[in-house]
């Protein structure tokens, strides 16, 4: 018990340190004068997938409302006495991953009060439902729309009945979310490790039924990315990782030896805090996320321009910024680079599909490559799939990956992309999709 504490005093300074570190970013971005009122901005827009915080309020202020959310996140669990693990350091990277594209420090805070009162009427401890309250602001667009849009075309500035509408609607998202998330992995059968996703969109193709198709109400576009950052972000990134292997060395010096295991797990069902120790897990989360980084420094998209073969690099947007992060998340709960590669091919794969299809004049024009932003977000949570490569070898988290790639940009269609675990929702339909099948066909890998 003594070491479960002392786990999770040491996994919330970690975040807590995460936190800080976005906050010197902001400060490192520069353009002072536009920070607080670019911030604001942020805050006091509609959120629908995909707004670019970047082009929105600057790179700064994108910083600072994600270091802001994190400080959010680190009190929420300090203040409810929540025992950190692996679950809790995944709830936090998916707040702070979409706080370049999705969440701000506004919109977050309907979902903590209305766990609070969760915990209250249920008479639950706050502990209990920490987690789950960070897990539901996975819907949080709908709480901009409400205070700033709804049910206009344009933003109409903020309105108190909005405002009223956005709490009850989080409490009653609240009050359906942990049942759902519970029952989630019946769904998916632990093969989707955004296990949320499926519970987040479900719930979310329910609420925006409600307030726009049912009732006849236009639904707003809300799309709207910038050119990026590539250098600030990938030197950002590359110090935040580096660092992450460095303290996991400080820490345990034999952190390496558990990484090697850790290197051989599934990604099945495990919490790698508790199995390997903070130290590996963070050595993990190091050589991950530099693993991440590079895929998206150097993943290139191939499209022909007047016969000519062209390959185009990612723009680092606030949506590419937010899908590394999201990407992130389940460092300590599965995801390492051995089981989520597989994954990056069957994408890379499946893109060959509408380059030949254009190429051979099938289509009149090609519908994605690799570095498309909804394809680069994508692939971020098929990376949710990374049990099926663990558990059933490199050809099956392939075709995982595929399906992924082929489904995840017509899923917003049904919750009119106010559902931030997008990604993750289309990884629960393929575990749903895949796993009897492999249960039936395939042979169980062995880990070692």
């Amino acid at each position: 018990m003594t070491q479960e504490r002392d786990n999770s005093k040491l996994i919330l300074l970690t975040l807590l340190g995460f936190s800080a570190a976005f906050i010197v970013g902001a400060l490192c971005a520069g353009n002072y004068d536009e920070l607080i009122p670019g911030f604001i901005r942020i805050c006091t827009r509609p959120s629908q997938f995909t707004m670019d915080y970047f082009k929105l309020g600057g790179l700064g202020s994108a910083f600072l409302n994600t270091g802001l959310v994190g400080l959010i996140c680190c009190a929420w669990f300090y203040l409810t006495k929540a025992k950190c693990a692996g679950l809790s350091v995944a709830a936090f990277w998916l707040n702070v991953g979409f706080c370049t594209f999705g969440m701000n420090a506004l919109n977050i805070l309907p979902f903590l009060l209305a766990g609070f009162i969760y915990a209250k009427v249920r008479k639950q401890s706050l502990a209990s439902v920490a987690n789950g309250a960070l897990f539901s602001s996975a819907l949080a667009p709908f709480i901009s729309e409400l205070i700033f849009r709804y049910p206009n075309l344009e933003t109409s500035g903020f309105s108190v009945i909005g405002l009223i509408g956005a709490i009850v609607l989080a409490i009653a998202i609240m009050f359906v979310m942990p049942a759902l998330c519970a029952h989630a992995p019946n769904f998916h059968k632990g093969f989707d490790l955004y296990s949320a996703g499926p519970a987040a969109g479900f719930l979310a193709f329910l609420v925006y039924c409600v307030l726009y198709k049912t009732v006849g109400i236009e639904v707003p576009t809300n799309t709207d990315l910038g050119d990026g950052h590539r250098w600030f972000v990938t030197i950002f990134f590359v110090i935040v990782f580096a660092a992450c292997i460095v303290a996991g060395y400080v820490l345990d010096k034999n952190c390496f030896k558990e990484y090697k295991k850790l290197w051989k797990s599934s990604g099945y069902k495990c919490d790698f805090t508790a199995t390997f120790g903070m130290p590996a897990t963070l050595v993990n989360m190091g050589l991950y996320g530099l693993f991440v980084l590079g895929y998206f420094f150097f993943v290139q998209g191939m499209t022909l321009v007047d016969g000519e073969l062209v390959f185009t690099g990612a723009k680092f947007t606030g949506a590419t910024m937010g899908a590394i992060m999201c990407m992130c998340a389940f460092f300590a709960q599965g995801v390492h680079p051995r089981n989520v590669f597989p994954i990056m091919i069957g994408y890379a794969v499946a893109s060959l599909l509408p380059f030949t299809l254009y190429a051979t004049g099938v289509v009149d024009a090609q519908s994605w490559t690799l570095t498309t932003q909804g394809i680069l977000v994508g692939m971020c949570f098929a990376s949710g799939l990374a049990p099926v490569a663990g558990k059933y070898g490199f050809v099956a988290g392939v075709i995982a990956g595929m399906m992924h790639a082929f489904l995840v940009t017509s899923v917003p269609l049904l919750h009119g992309g106010f559902c931030l675990y997008n990604g993750g929702f289309t990884a629960g339909i393929v575990a749903f999709l895949i796993a009897p099948v492999l249960e039936t066909y395939a042979k169980v890998k062995n880990e070692n």
